[in-house]
Formats: structure tokens, C-alpha cells, sequence
């Protein structure tokens, strides 16, 4: 017998506060909160990319801002995962700075 424990109160409404806010994911959408985090911060690594905008995969969707004409620069750094764990990661810059 498995011993599953229910979420907590405070996480399932977490969960469904997130649900009801979320209005789309399109890769259009990533691209677009990319842009605006760069312009507003001026630069982001993969990983807060991950925790603030929910893009899971963000070099793909620098490489089609790219492609758009917009320079976006990388440097290698070390950013600190959920779980405090440090990993080498791409921090991007907007050229020209936010």
C-alpha cells in the first residue's frame, strides 16, 4: 500500500490561483516575456527564466529572438538551483543593455 499524502491546503490553491492566471504558454508568449524581462532586467540566466516566466527551454527561444534581428549576448555563469545546488548556466544580455 502506498502511502500518498494529499497536498496541503496552501499548495492546492496555489496550484489552482496558477492555473487560473495562466493564459497561455505559446512560444509566441515566451518570446515575448523574454523580451520584456530583458528590457526590464537587462539580462536573465536559463534558470531564472525557468522560476519567473515559465520557459522551460529559453535558448530555443532566444535563438528564434535571434533570428528576429535582436542581439541577444551569452556569457557562462553559476546560478543556484531551487534546491541550492550551483550549475553552470547562460546568462543572457540584451545588447545595449534594459
Amino acid at each position: 500500500m502506498e502511502n500518498k499524502k494529499a497536498a496541503t491546503p496552501t499548495l492546492e490553491r496555489n496550484r489552482l490561483e496558477n492555473q487560473k492566471n495562466f493564459t497561455t504558454n505559446s512560444l509566441e508568449h515566451q518570446r515575448e516575456a523574454i523580451l520584456s524581462y530583458l528590457r526590464a532586467h537587462g539580462s536573465m540566466t536559463t534558470l531564472e527564466a525557468r522560476r519567473n516566466l515559465d520557459v522551460l527551454h529559453p535558448a530555443g527561444r532566444v535563438a528564434e529572438i535571434r533570428r528576429a534581428g535582436i542581439e541577444i549576448d551569452l556569457v557562462w555563469c553559476v546560478d543556484l538551483s531551487e534546491n541550492g545546488r550551483p550549475h553552470k548556466v547562460g546568462r543572457y544580455i540584451l545588447a545595449g543593455g534594459a
